[in-house]
């Protein structure tokens, strides 16, 4: 991306505020909402005669379930993007859906959509056992239901949008009524603060701020290198 004269736009940290907060946690839904409506699309392909994703399809569709649900339900760091913008009418039987088979399927097994049968093999002609078994039964969402999914996450990507625009104008006015000297402050300011570890040291318990200064990145060696402590 070029400015007007030819050479490439300048990025500077927006100060932290309570508009630059709520456009950072609107923005995270954006992020969930892209990772969903990426699965599923993959998955949808799964669904075409002969796809190379047809194994991954049900993977794909549980992956999208989650990403969505992280929207809808509260976490500790922030909270649902209904509480900005409304579920339309028209999608609110997929979204009660999607959030119960979540709750019941893919994060806890505990609903008939996953069963496991305790099974006797017996042979054929003496009718002697020769093993017990399990058999897990995995009804996937019905393609209808995934359709219905995909085109939810449009509708709520929409008025998502819609609510981030306002904030984003704020913030572009407030940027704009600095001065030369305040703008070079902003030119002059820390990147974020990037931490780099190893591998072996992968932490995932950490907490984010609602205005985060940086954030850690992991480095995986050569196979075959070692790691001293």
């Amino acid at each position: 991306m070029e400015h007007s004269d030819g050479q490439p736009p300048v990025v500077v940290p927006v100060g932290d505020s309570p508009d630059s907060r709520l456009f950072i946690e609107l923005s995270s839904y954006g992020a969930d909402l892209a990772e969903a409506e990426r699965a599923l699309d993959l998955a949808v392909r799964g669904l075409e005669k002969g796809s190379a994703l047809a194994e991954a399809t049900a993977h794909l569709v549980g992956f999208a379930v989650v990403a969505y649900c992280r929207t809808v339900m509260p976490s500790n760091v922030r909270g649902r993007l209904t509480d900005h913008v409304d579920v339309p009418s028209e999608f609110a039987a997929v979204h009660a859906h999607v959030k119960t088979y979540r709750n019941a399927t893919v994060a806890h097994s505990q609903s008939g959509l996953a069963v496991t049968y305790a099974l006797g093999v017996l042979d054929s002609g003496s009718l002697k056992v020769r093993d017990v078994t399990a058999l897990t039964c995995l009804v996937p969402l019905p393609d209808r239901v995934i359709h219905e999914f995909r085109a939810l996450i449009d509708a709520m990507e929409d008025r998502l949008g819609q609510a981030l625009e306002p904030v984003r104008r704020r913030l572009m006015e407030t940027l704009a009524e600095l001065d030369e000297s305040q703008m070079s402050q902003l030119r002059k300011a820390a990147a974020p603060d990037i931490q780099e570890k190893w591998a072996h040291e992968f932490n995932p318990r950490s907490t984010r701020r609602p205005y985060p200064t940086g954030h850690t990145v992991y480095w995986d060696l050569p196979r075959g290198d070692g790691i001293r402590d």
